[in-house]
Order: structure tokens, then sequence, then C-alpha cells
């Protein structure tokens, strides 16, 4: 008897559960739907340079210091099985419904639906999202970090409810593969590790050690390829100073700085490249109201402009260069001018960029369908030449990825309704016991975490915003299903 309790009470027999077969339904058919209608639009992924530079790496199996090397070793595993470009598309749709039940079935684990039409709403609306539905067909690694996100999150929400060392595996794997696809993962130990005090029993301190180190076998792998691929014994790839230049770069049309007030001198020499160009950057941010990372990517832009400049000055290679300038002078340069000009950052780079939560102006890959045009992607997935690879339909390019920039709008709108409800309704509220707390606040935590550090980052396209599903998902359900759960024992 104690036995079937046991049993009942797990996580696999939840899963087998008479009241999650319409979720597997919801969740396998809306993937299955979403890979239709994009096969059928887009018969061919969708690429940018970027896409290429993911595929070179994969070919050559070199270390790019452009990127890390985790999603080109997704593309080297899926080649070992298929040289089909397809199978790309088939393997991220079927790793997004499998992160996407996941973390779905975690959330209602822990907190049992008050009402079954809401919660199969919301489920729906999460898993149906045309945007991850087009990164999965796309050569591209944002799709297979949200996964890893949703991996993340799924598996450390489950360690709040039960003791289970697999999901702790889990949770380390997905946070490792997480670091090697995105930088910007680098978020998340920190995060993690803080949350892993919230943990009970010695799953905390594993925890807490696991993340460490993990976190150090990464930086100890970048640093072995980059000592191995370009001869320089250091973490940093260059591409955070490249970033924090363009960024900062943002602030040049409203500021008045010359040159001759600077002490340093490398930093002096870009800053004049920066002024020669100050009416173009003010007309490409729109005078400081539109984000862009176009002065770290175009050749006739102040930050190429310099490197082009150092290279013949000095004789040196356009990577080393690139990785020199980035963990040197231009990281410098963007320190410099935010710390000088806090205000001006804020108000010109920051701030505009972080009301793309609330609406994306940048669609980039989504807004325009751009197919295969590059030789080593053809030739490696030995695609015919002469094949035709446009989209037979732009539903995309039409109005989808503006639609789906503009729901974010309704989205926190909803948030904000439940935001007030709780609070309004806080006396008559309670949590069904400390875990689904614990819970909630880690979920807010990562959105904080993520968009904050996001919006830093990078100039925000609408494709960053695939991991904040989940967190949006999670916050909308556990808002209003604490207040249908009051209403319902009130009989209101």
């Amino acid at each position: 008897m104690d036995k079937k309790k046991a049993d009942a009470g797990s996580f696999s027999f939840f899963l087998k559960g008479r009241d999650q077969r319409l979720d597997w339904i919801v969740l396998a058919v809306s993937c299955l739907l979403g890979y239709i209608i994009l096969r059928v639009c887009y018969p061919y992924p969708a690429t940018i340079s970027d896409s290429g530079t993911y595929v070179n790496t994969a070919m050559t199996d070199i270390f790019s210091f452009y990127r890390p090397f985790g999603y080109s070793a997704f593309l080297q595993f899926i080649h070992v099985f298929s040289s089909s470009v397809h199978a790309i598309f088939i393997v991220q749709m079927i790793l997004y419904f499998l992160a996407s039940s996941a973390f779905a079935f975690v959330i209602k684990y822990i907190y049992p639906p008050a009402n079954k039409i809401f919660w199969y709403i919301l489920l729906l609306f999460f898993v149906f999202s045309p945007i991850a539905f087009y990164m999965a067909n796309a050569i591209m690694s944002d799709l297979l970090f949200a996964v890893m996100v949703y991996f993340m999150l799924a598996s450390f929400m489950y360690l709040f409810r039960k003791t289970s060392w697999f999901a702790l595996g889990v949770f380390f794997l997905s946070l490792y593969f997480a670091l090697h696809i995105r930088y910007s993962a680098m978020i998340f130990p920190v995060l993690f590790i803080v949350c892993f005090f919230m943990v009970k029993g010695k799953l905390s301190w594993v925890g807490i050690a696991g993340t460490v180190v993990v976190s150090l076998l990464f930086y100890n792998q970048v640093k072995t390829d980059m000592r191995k691929t370009t001869g320089f014994d250091q973490f940093s790839t260059g591409f955070d100073g490249w970033q924090l230049a363009n960024n900062a770069l943002h602030i040049i049309p409203h500021i008045d700085l010359q040159p001759d007030k600077i002490s340093n001198p490398e930093i002096r020499t870009v800053h004049s490249f920066a002024l020669a160009q100050k009416d173009r950057i003010a007309e490409i941010t729109h005078n400081g109201a539109v984000p862009s990372a176009s002065f770290m990517w175009i050749n006739d832009q102040p930050l190429k402009q310099y490197l082009f400049a150092y290279m013949q000055h000095t004789s040196e290679p356009y990577a080393s260069s690139w990785i020199k300038l980035g963990s040197g002078t231009y990281k410098l340069y963007g320190q410099y001018l935010m710390k000088k000009y806090p205000v001006e950052f804020m108000r010109y780079y920051y701030l505009p960029n972080a009301k793309s939560i609330f609406y994306v102006n940048s669609k980039e890959i989504i807004g325009k369908y751009t197919p295969i045009n590059v030789k080593d992607i053809s030739e490696w997935y030995r695609i015919p030449e002469g094949t035709d690879m446009n989209a037979k339909y732009t539903p995309y390019e039409s109005f989808v990825a503006e639609a789906s920039a503009a729901s974010y709008i309704p989205i926190w709108i909803i948030i904000a309704i439940g935001s007030v409800l709780s609070v309004v309704m806080r006396k008559k509220l309670s949590w069904q016991n400390k875990e689904g707390q614990r819970v909630f606040w880690v979920i807010i935590a990562t959105g904080i975490f993520y968009y904050t550090a996001t919006v830093f980052a990078s100039p925000v396209s609408l494709r960053f915003w695939i991991p904040m599903n989940a967190v949006l998902f999670a916050v909308i359900y556990i808002l209003f299903n604490r207040t249908l759960e009051s209403r319902k024992k009130t009989g209101a």
C-alpha cells in the first residue's frame, strides 16, 4: 500500500496519468503543426552570416573565436547520422518538444491547475510559438540555447519537490551545454549558486559544487581552444569588448568629448574614429531611439575602420587583431564611455533596448527570410547546385514576425493585471507549500537576470526572447492559478 502511494506521487506516474493525456496531445500536435507549416512555407532552413561561421567551424573542427563551439558540435553530431540539411530542423523540433514538455509538466506537477481550461489555453500559447518554430528551421543557435534553458529550469525546479540525482544530472548537463552554446549563459552559474541555498539537504552543497565545477570546465575548455587555435592564452575571445564598444558608441552623438581630453592614447585614437562618424552613428540609431549592432560588423563604420587601420599599422592578421582589440582597447573604450557618461548610456542605449521586452524592433532573420547562400553550407549538406531554396510562401515576412513582436504587449498587460490581483487579494491567497513559493521566485529571478544581461550585452532581436517564453508562461500561470484556487475554495 505504501509503495502504491509512493508510486502515485512520483513524477513518472504523474506523466502517465489520465489528466496529462490531453497535455501530451496539445504539445505533440502543436509541434507537428509547426513543423508542417514551416516545412511547406520554408522548405530550406533560414541562414545569416553567423550560420556560415557555425557550419564552417563544424566542417573544419576548429574553434571560432567569434562564438562558443557548442552549436557547431551539435551540427557535427547530427551530420554523423545524416548529411541532409533538413535533419537540423527535425532534431531541433524534437528537442523543443521535449524541453517544452519537461518545463510544462514540472510546472503542473508543482502547481496543479485550479482550472483545466485555463491551463490548456496557456499551454497551447506557450508551446505553439511561431518564433521557436522558425528558429528550429534556422541554422542558428537560438533554439538550442532556449532548449537548454528550459531543461535547466525544469530540472532545477524539480529539485524543490523531490530529491533526485537524475534531475541534478540533467541540470548540470543543460548548464554545461548552455555555456558552450552562448557566452551569455555565464549569468546562470551566478544565479543558481545562490538559488541552490534554497534547496534542502545535501543536494544544496552538491549543486553548488557541481555548478562551480561545470563553470570551471567551461572556462578551461575555452582557454584551451583559444590557445590551440589562436595562440592567445586567455579566456576572453574579444567578443565582449567589441560588444561593449558597439553599445557605448550609441552615446557619441550626445556627448562633447574631445580626443585631447583622453589620456590613454589607444582610447583617444578609437574615439577620433568614432567622432569622424558622429552623424552616421546618429542616423543609424535614429538619434538614440533604436539600438544597433552594426558598429561591430559593418566595414565602413568606426570599429571596423579602426581595425583595418590597426592591421595596416601592425601587419597583424585579421583574427589576432580582432581578438587583441576586443579583449583590450575596445573593452577599455567601452568601459571608459559607460563610466564617464552613465546617464547618457542609460538614456541612449540601455533604456531604448530595455523597451524591447514590450515590443521588439529588430526582427533580423525572422523578419526577412534568407535562404542558404553560403558555399560551405551547400557543400557540406550536398545541396545540388541550382536548387531553389527560396520560401514558397512568406507568412513571417507578411505578418507573423510583426504579430509575434506585438504579442508581448498584451502578455505584459496580463502579467500586470495578475500582479495587481495578487497584491489586492494577498490576504486570501496562500501558497500550497514552501516549494511552490520558492519555485516562483526562482522563475522571477531567472527572468530578471536573463532580461538585464541580454539588454546590456547586445541590441535585442526577437529571437533572443525564446527563453523568456517559459518564464512568462510560468509567471502568468502561477499568478492566476493562485487567484482561481482561492475563488474555488471560497465558492466564488
